[in-house]
């Protein structure tokens, strides 16, 4: 074998050894990325402990809207929405609609979108009614985001118009 032989050889095995490496950290990065994405597929939620465990955290939050208790409503807002909207125990309560006290809520809607970490979202459409001794009077839908974090069990509300909340439902409709 000649020189120009050997490094023919020597460049072949090179060039051999570099597509592999790349093929292969191509192939683990995209592994990786494939493992962090988010699962965005939307469902009804069936699993009635999960059902009740989110209407509870529905309760709570109308329960402190209709006592206006702000610095209970703003630890259950979404750090995200706080944010946007410049909330503080002072304004909370001017720019979040108040619920009158004999209000009750009966959760009608519930839907689970994908997960993420062991985060989960849910959209729900909550009837609210005034109570009275003897009736009981419809006053409104209200629609909520709740965002429920199961590594540090924690959860988050987000109020949400009825036209984000039907385009979230529309995705179940469309598969």
């Amino acid at each position: 074998m000649n020189k120009t032989e050997k490094m023919e050889i020597i460049i072949a095995i090179l060039l051999v050894l570099v597509f592999g490496g790349t093929l292969i950290y191509s192939n683990i990065v995209n592994n990786k990325v494939e493992e962090k994405r988010i699962d965005e597929t939307v469902s009804i939620v069936t699993d009635r402990n999960r059902f009740y465990t989110i209407d509870s955290v529905i309760s709570k939050y109308i329960m402190a809207l209709s006592s206006k208790d702000a610095s209970n409503v703003i630890k259950m807002l979404d750090n995200d929405y706080i944010n946007l909207n410049n909330l503080t125990e002072d304004n909370v309560l001017n720019v979040i609609e108040t619920i009158p006290e004999n209000v009750s809520s009966s959760t009608r809607e519930m839907y689970q979108v994908g997960e993420y970490d062991n985060i989960y979202k849910y959209y729900t459409k909550v009837r609210l009614t005034v109570e009275d001794y003897y009736t009981s009077t419809f006053l409104k839908n209200i629609y909520l985001e709740i965002t429920v974090n199961e590594n540090n069990l924690t959860f988050a509300v987000t109020p949400i118009n009825e036209i984000t909340y039907l385009n979230k439902i529309k995705e179940v409709e469309n598969g």
